[in-house]
């Protein structure tokens, strides 16, 4: 059999990330990569005796031979590369936030209607160890009527990430996973009421974001996120039910930090196990990088559609545009959201002065 070539778009962390595990995918052959600035491509291609690196992503999309490709860039080239990869009739794997707002989400549910090809988006957190652990334990715990998470760290800007070009900050660059795994566990989420700030002044966009969340089978959710959190880089959560409760933390960086406990008639860590092959840029994660790009490969193979679809990229990008909107309006916002102007995005981040 023939292995599937991939092509990667972006090649810092996360392109790093994708050529990795995608080369130790049997059935996968890394062969083409892009970087908005050539030297990094060409850094990365050191590691791949076959891969070849283009001047522009659309001459990397355009290339016949190519099956898969990896979308590592800023969320706002995103529509673009979509567009062309699924015109070339390529599979996608494409890092979050899937675009940069939910009418651009809405144009490429659109193109995935008719598209023959499997596109995912990249919500790997729910791979990760501690994440399988906790689903494995939700029926122990009855009802949920909370969720909640505390993921914060020390990201002194400004940089890139930090610009208005790319229409959000801490919430949507990195709790958008969060947001993910909320609605994994407790439903449709039905209003959102956000506060976002820009505490260090050079920052275009929230660098500090608390939420509050309504879901549709009655249970609520808090969701704190922030670029200035000097204490730790923990992702830590609670999911609390009738019967019992599922508190839980993990990291980017350190294995060790991987810890569920089980709270009902007594409290109980739930051990888990760190495997053989963990990520190498973050090793926290430890081997859920690995799971992920394997399941979208086996997809492929065997003709299913991802569960992680486009579909969910939309609905964390709607929560966190309505979370941009509650500031600006400084009201409750229900969803689904009907509109989002993105004329208004600088109206979205309170200064805090």
């Amino acid at each position: 059999m023939k292995k599937l070539k991939v092509g990667i778009l972006g090649c810092g962390k996360m392109g790093r990330v994708y050529a990795r595990w995608f080369s130790a995918n049997p059935h996968c052959k890394v062969v083409a990569l892009y970087n908005r600035s050539r030297e990094k491509a060409e850094e990365l291609a050191k590691n791949f005796s076959s891969a070849k690196v283009f001047d522009t992503w659309e001459e990397l999309i355009e290339e016949s031979d190519i099956h898969i490709v990896g979308i590592c860039t800023p969320s706002h080239e995103h529509l673009g590369q979509i567009t062309m990869a699924l015109k070339m009739g390529k599979h996608i794997l494409c890092e979050k936030p899937l675009a940069n707002d939910i009418h651009e989400c809405r144009r490429i549910l659109e193109l995935c209607q008719s598209a023959k090809t499997k596109v995912m988006v990249g919500f790997q957190m729910r791979f990760h160890p501690a994440v399988e652990t906790v689903d494995r334990l939700l029926t122990k715990i009855g009802k949920i009527y909370h969720v909640d998470f505390v993921f914060g760290l020390y990201r002194p800007g400004p940089n890139w990430r930090h610009s208005i070009l790319q229409d959000g900050g801490v919430l949507k660059e990195l709790a958008s996973h969060l947001i993910d795994l909320m609605c994994h566990w407790a439903g449709e989420i039905t209003s959102v009421t956000g506060i976002n700030k820009i505490i260090e002044p050079e920052r275009e966009v929230e660098d500090y974001s608390v939420n509050l969340f309504e879901f549709k089978n009655g249970a609520s959710g808090f969701l704190f996120s922030s670029y200035l959190e000097r204490r730790s880089s923990l992702i830590q959560g609670n999911i609390m039910g009738k019967d019992g409760q599922i508190s839980f933390q993990f990291s980017s960086y350190d294995p060790k930090d991987s810890k569920v406990f089980l709270l009902t008639q007594k409290r109980r860590e739930i051990l888990i196990k760190i495997p053989k092959e963990i990520d190498e840029v973050y090793p926290g994660h430890l081997n859920s990088f690995k799971k992920e790009i394997d399941y979208f490969v086996d997809c492929i193979l065997n003709d299913r559609q991802p569960e992680i679809s486009c579909w969910e990229g939309y609905r964390a990008l709607e929560v966190i545009d309505a979370s941009y909107e509650s500031t600006r309006k400084v009201i409750k916002v229900r969803l689904p959201l009907s509109r989002f102007n993105q004329r208004h995005i600088r109206e979205c981040f309170k200064r805090f002065k």
